[in-house]
């Protein structure tokens, strides 16, 4: 399954799909039969990516997604624990310079540091192993505790779990590492957009979680519809790359029981 959904997300890549079907629509204009058809084919084509490039799907729908969940206000006097996921790290660039190497997801990895000094007897775990399907040899949780290292946090505070490869198994082995007890308090710190379906995870495996949303794409702030019209096809095309895979993964979670919800909700 952990294979199959990595090939999923490769296949429904939006710029593979577009090229693809480029591709395709060429190659039947080669022939005269298929002319007509390999035409509608280069011209549908052409015309998602100008409607991408112009009405900013990506943006409004990833707002509505990173709107979803909202970290509670005020946060709770007490708190047993916080969880943080992977996902900010790149351990194969990390390990071929030399250096961590943090990419866009940055403040899930920053936003523990104050947390904790709000929390000092919390218990903390970062959650995160290798999500490459053919190579598990470097483990995101190892740079982790070099990044904290590097930045002057306790690093021996942190527990980290390195053999998780998803999202459910970030839920399913975190719960295994930490055993959390029946009404505690833990707080759980990913990307805005990534929360829902982390949150169904937790949710499914008998561990409610309070959602620190970070890694914010969107302003959330209300404008009329028109102000955000624009001519970017590079990011109409690479925004519609996460949406994919967030809704790729709400539905295929939710086939394999692994969410008790197609979209969870707060």
């Amino acid at each position: 399954m952990f294979l199959l959904s990595k090939l999923l997300g490769f296949v429904t890549d939006p710029a593979t799909v577009i090229l693809l079907l480029l591709l395709a629509g060429w190659l039947l204009t080669l022939s005269r039969r298929w002319l007509r058809a390999g035409r509608m084919v280069l011209g549908a084509t052409l015309l998602t990516v100008v409607a991408f490039a112009v009405v900013p799907v990506d943006r409004w729908v990833t707002g509505w997604m990173e709107g979803r969940f909202a970290a509670p206000d005020p946060l709770p006097e007490k708190v047993d624990g916080i969880i943080v996921l992977g996902g900010a790290i790149s351990p194969a660039l990390s390990a071929a310079r030399g250096q961590v190497i943090v990419g866009s997801a940055a403040t899930r990895m920053t936003a523990l540091v104050s947390l904790a000094g709000r929390y000092p007897e919390a218990r903390l775990v970062f959650s995160g192993g290798s999500g490459d399907p053919f190579d598990q040899t470097l483990r995101e949780a190892d740079y982790a505790r070099t990044f904290y290292r590097d930045i002057g946090f306790d690093a021996d505070r942190i527990v980290f779990e390195r053999e998780s490869r998803n999202t459910r198994e970030n839920a399913t082995l975190t719960k295994e590492v930490m055993q959390p007890k029946p009404g505690e308090t833990w707080l759980l710190i990913t990307s805005a957009g990534h929360m829902p379906r982390a949150v169904g995870c937790f949710r499914a495996v008998g561990w409610p979680v309070l959602p620190i949303p970070v890694d914010y794409y969107t302003s959330g702030l209300s404008r009329p519809w028109w102000a955000d019209l624009r001519f970017a096809p590079l990011k109409g095309i690479s925004g519609l790359g996460p949406l994919i895979h967030e809704g790729l993964g709400l539905v295929m979670y939710r086939l394999m029981g692994w969410t008790d919800t197609l979209l969870p909700q707060p």
